[in-house]
């Protein structure tokens, strides 16, 4: 009798299964310009400055940031992050209700900033419900694992069958 497979997919499950536990979100803080607190060192009075790091406070490097001007139109990158996960910038003019910010810093991590709220204060990082996508991409190993081991056993059920 041929031995089944199964203890070895579990263990593959195991071995592939805690790449989500280390996963962890982006965090990004967006100064506008002459807000307290802004920064002049890094670029002339009228850019934004924004600094992204993941939730382990890692800086978030080269993450492509991008202006989303208006519902349906193409997203207008705005540059990169650097080595401390910051990036200055200047908007252009007449942006739509729902302007956003996406820092995009790859594996599912983006964060986005709702630039309705603009006050010349800092603004607040619009969190959009990611996590089920991020799950999904995370748990695919596992899935994959899971499947291949069922179908193994139904082929060993019909095999044993005749």
């Amino acid at each position: 009798m041929r031995r089944s497979p199964l203890p070895l997919l579990f263990a593959a499950a195991l071995a592939l299964g805690p790449q989500a536990v280390r996963a962890h979100g982006i965090e990004t803080d967006l100064l506008a310009p002459g807000a307290a607190g802004h920064s002049h060192t890094h670029s002339s009075a009228d850019s934004y400055q924004l600094h992204s790091a993941f939730s382990s406070g890692e800086p978030a490097r080269a993450a492509t940031v991008r202006l989303l001007a208006r519902a349906g139109a193409e997203p207008i990158e705005l540059g990169r992050t650097d080595a401390e996960g910051r990036l200055a910038f200047v908007l252009p003019p007449h942006l739509g209700p729902d302007a956003e910010i996406q820092v995009d810093a790859g594996a599912g991590h983006r964060d986005w900033i709702a630039l309705a709220e603009s006050s010349g204060v800092a603004l607040q990082a619009l969190r959009r419900p990611s996590g089920l996508p991020s799950l999904l991409l995370s748990a695919a190993p596992l899935t994959l694992v899971g499947l291949i081991g069922g179908l193994v056993a139904v082929a060993n059920q019909r095999r044993d069958r005749r």
